[in-house]
């Protein structure tokens, strides 16, 4: 059959007006199917012609109509018939349900859509990318969420890090911007950073070439004679170009026992590239009462 949404008029009954010939793809009929007895139905639709006569009755699809006028009948949707028979003047023409009706429905079903126009939800202001972050979900978003109250995923916050001159003409320091900041950013700014969060600093502006941003337990890193301090952090790429980023996930491992990272400092760690950290610190707090987490301070 085909997938196609044929039109029905209940109680519809007819008859030819002239004889429909044998292999003749067109007709006339003396009325013509209506909606409501006065406004014709479109084709495609299914005719029983000479219905009640068991040897010689044949359903025929109508998919050209105008009226009384049937310009394109497909003859015999059956195959009763080894030929199509003849039908004089007159012959009864009935609009019955068929077979072949409920097989175009099936077909439309197995040939229905893959994918929903997001247009079509609710009131329709949803956008189709706005219904692709649901549909890039990796899983149940309510387990997602479930995971970071948890502790078993960690939520990330993205930092941007820019490099300029703090103003003195002779000393680069890190500028920082997130969420909706713009232009230069931010320098001696203070963070919060905690437990159970990820926070990755975007390294990909192109004032970071030359300049490695790192974490270390002694101030200005390894400028100062210390070391670069790597639990629970990863980096990707090269500074100043594109997908750049040094990020530290926030771990009771990353706090160490007892509190024993105490503070943390941002540096550069490229030769000669002193004094970038400023002031910067992370800062443990535990107690009763008291939210677990990290700040981060930076200062200039």
């Amino acid at each position: 059959m085909t997938a196609q949404e044929v039109k029905y008029a209940n109680f519809f009954e007819t008859t030819l007006n002239g004889v429909l010939a044998s292999g003749s793809t067109s007709a006339t009929l003396t009325s013509a199917p209506t909606s409501n007895g006065t406004s014709n139905i479109a084709a495609p639709y299914y005719l029983v012609i000479d219905p009640d006569n068991a040897s010689n009755r044949e359903v025929v699809e109508v998919t050209g109509a105008s009226g009384t006028t049937l310009s394109a009948i497909t003859r015999d949707k059956e195959g009763r018939h080894s030929t199509d028979p003849t039908h004089a003047d007159g012959t009864v023409v009935r609009m019955a349900v068929v077979k072949e009706m409920f097989e175009d429905i099936h077909d439309r079903i197995d040939a229905g859509p893959t994918s929903i126009a997001a247009t079509i939800i609710a009131d329709g202001s949803i956008s189709n990318t706005e219904f692709q972050y649901l549909n890039n979900a990796s899983s149940n978003i309510q387990a997602q969420i479930d995971g970071i109250t948890a502790g078993t995923a960690s939520q990330t916050i993205v930092i941007t890090v820019k490099v300029a001159d703090d103003g003195s003409g002779s000393q680069n320091v890190f500028y920082f911007l997130s969420g909706t900041d713009a232009g230069a950013g931010t320098r001696s700014s203070n963070f919060i950073f905690q437990l159970g969060f990820k926070y990755k600093f975007d390294l990909s502006d192109s004032s970071l070439s030359g300049h490695n941003f790192k974490f270390s337990t002694t101030r200005d890193g390894s400028q100062a004679g210390g070391s670069e301090f790597t639990t629970n952090v990863t980096s990707s790429g090269t500074p100043g170009t594109a997908n750049a980023y040094h990020q530290i996930e926030i771990t009771p491992e990353t706090l160490g026992i007892a509190g024993a990272t105490s503070k943390l400092y941002y540096y550069c760690s490229s030769s000669g590239h002193t004094g970038m950290g400023g002031q910067g610190e992370v800062t443990l707090y535990p107690g009763a009462g008291t939210t677990l987490g990290m700040v981060l301070a930076l200062g200039g």
